[in-house]
């Protein structure tokens, strides 16, 4: 190495003599410096630019050893000559002769001049095959079963299987587009190479859920994204795992089909209301987040008071009616007509119809009202409908007297 590229500090490091430090604790510092961590070739590095030389850039990678980037990589037409403390993304060849050897084209697809980095690619190539090293490419183009790739300079094949985690229908779209694959084949000498973008999602997707369960609690608020959509609720992916937003728990107010109000694609933000780490399952919501409505219902809504309501559904002892979204009360068939007996709620009522009910009983902390059905026949708009109504059809049928055709609707 010549003088000029001696790595700065090397004189204070094997100097006795430095103020307040000694040999050891020198050794000590940079022994620490080093950490427990092995570079792998074709790792990707965020360095500091130490000593820029006549023919090498040093840099700062971390480690006990400086990296070694040559210089014809950092300077030319275009490119502004890095200092000392700039930082540099570079990737770690191997080591030649002892040095920490780097480069700046190593998984961008621009090493095109191969004069003097073929072998390293290739070697680097084989190692990330052999350890599961992810690496950059390129797509180039679709060919027959697949894609032709661009990594480290070297042509690629991805099976079109393999470019996405789902079915890819459009291939077009992944052209002139950079991912990190991973190399599932390496054979005949680096000239048969084959490549897979769904390993790495994989993996990035398992780690993330791995990291996902490590934090996951009760009662934590998430963003997520509806990705499937069923009869009994939603499956919401919540950043690498997915978890089930019950129909129940979508809304305060009664959701019949979750079809109706979300769709797949859609962002929200759901609460974490149970999880079961045996069964790996997790329960979300996202009516916690809206304010409750029984609460505002205690003001709202009181013993004696007549309000109207919207039938929801109809069951053998009675109809729900809903009050107010969330508020749902009991109408039981025995609150439906005074002084006769209905053995189904449909002879009265039906779902869908709206309702003037009496509330009789409110309990609170139960959530649950009882409702009679409020006599409003004779509201005079009513009235004079349904009049209207009968003499029309006195005229069209000429069946008997208007007096004869609400006689018989009455005793109907």
């Amino acid at each position: 190495m010549k003088d000029e590229e001696k790595f700065e500090g090397e004189d204070e490091f094997f100097s006795t003599d430095a103020p307040g430090q000694g040999f050891d604790d020198l050794l000590k510092k940079s022994l620490a410096k080093a950490g427990p961590r092995h570079l792998q070739k074709g790792e990707k590095i965020d360095a500091e630019v130490v000593k820029v030389g006549a023919e090498t850039v040093f840099l700062d990678i971390g480690m006990r050893e400086e990296g070694a980037l040559p210089r014809p990589e950092v300077e030319g037409e275009g490119l502004e000559l890095p200092k000392p403390g700039d930082r540099l993304t570079v990737y770690f060849v191997g080591r030649r002769d002892g040095v920490m050897t780097l480069t700046r084209r190593l998984g961008s697809g621009g090493a095109e001049d191969r004069k003097a980095g073929q072998d390293a690619v290739l070697a680097a190539l084989r190692d990330a095959q052999e350890g599961g090293v992810p690496v950059e490419g390129t797509v180039k183009e679709v060919i027959k079963g697949g894609f032709s790739v661009t990594i480290m300079g070297q042509r690629a094949f991805c099976p079109i299987s393999q470019i996405d985690k789902v079915y890819c229908e459009t291939p077009e779209q992944h052209v002139n587009k950079t991912y990190t694959f991973v190399v599932t084949e390496f054979g005949e000498d680096g000239r048969n190479i084959v490549v897979s973008r769904r390993r790495e999602m994989e993996r990035e997707a398992a780690e993330k859920e791995r990291e996902l369960w490590q934090t996951l609690a009760e009662g934590t608020m998430y963003d997520g994204t509806v990705t499937s959509l069923q009869k009994y609720g939603a499956f919401v992916d919540i950043g690498g795992m997915e978890g089930l937003l019950h129909v129940s728990e979508i809304s305060h107010a009664r959701v019949g089909d979750p079809r109706d109000v979300l769709s797949v694609g859609q962002k929200l933000k759901v609460i974490v209301i149970k999880v079961d780490r045996e069964t790996r399952k997790i329960s979300l919501s996202l009516k916690t987040l809206d304010a409750d409505p029984w609460v505002e219902a205690v003001d709202r809504f009181r013993r004696g008071s007549v309000v109207r309501g919207k039938v929801t559904r109809l069951m053998q002892f009675g109809a729900f009616v809903e009050l107010s979204p969330g508020v749902e009360g009991l109408l039981h068939v025995s609150r439906m007509a005074e002084g006769r007996r209905v053995n189904n709620p449909r002879e009265i009522v039906s779902a869908g119809q709206e309702i003037s009910i009496e509330i009789v009983e409110f309990e609170h902390e139960r959530r649950r009202i009882s409702l009679a059905l409020h006599d409003d026949s004779l509201d005079e708009e009513k009235a004079a409908a349904e009049t209207y109504k009968l003499f029309n059809e006195g005229r069209k049928d000429s069946f008997g007297t208007l007096g004869d055709l609400l006689a018989k609707k009455i005793k109907k």
